[in-house]
């Protein structure tokens, strides 16, 4: 009996393990790809559902020197950003629709007071080490490319 029992729930364990793989887009663990902006290459996570634009690097101790999240959303719009639970110093980079930039910020860290707002339309905004931008000498108009293309999902 104690042996059917642990087979049943080896079997339920596996059914429901293949089910959460058949439903990706509900996991809050963001695709990987690599992108540049001007010539310099990014690891990039891209947050293009819902639930990862609203997570985004919160809680996150450390990010790599090249490696980036890039939020994707539906439409070209005011963007606005904060750091709440945002334990890495950030900057932001505000993208047009046809992936250029914008602007950028350097934000400060685990905050709430500060929101920091896309002055035109913008489609894609991505996140990097603080200083990222002014360290590469990238600035207005600079182009992101990525290695394929990427759409937001709701």
């Amino acid at each position: 009996m104690k042996t059917r029992i642990g087979i049943l729930l080896v079997l339920l364990s596996l059914s429901v393990c293949k089910q959460a793989e058949s439903f990706p887009s509900q996991t809050n663990t963001p695709e990987v790809l690599f992108g540049s902006v001007a010539d310099r290459i990014l690891k990039l996570e891209i947050a293009n559902t819902p639930s990862t634009r609203a997570t985004g690097l919160m809680y996150r101790t450390k990010l790599g020197e090249d490696e980036g999240m890039l939020f994707v959303f539906p439409r070209p719009d005011y963007l606005s950003f904060w750091m709440k639970n945002t334990l890495i110093p950030l900057s932001i980079g505000y993208f047009s629709e046809d992936m250029r930039l914008l602007e950028s910020f350097d934000m400060k860290p685990n905050q709430t007071e500060e929101v920091y707002n896309a002055r035109k339309p913008a489609m894609y905004a991505l996140e990097v080490n603080q200083g990222w931008f002014a360290k590469h000498k990238i600035g207005k108009d600079a182009v992101l490319t990525l290695e394929r293309k990427v759409s937001a999902r709701d």
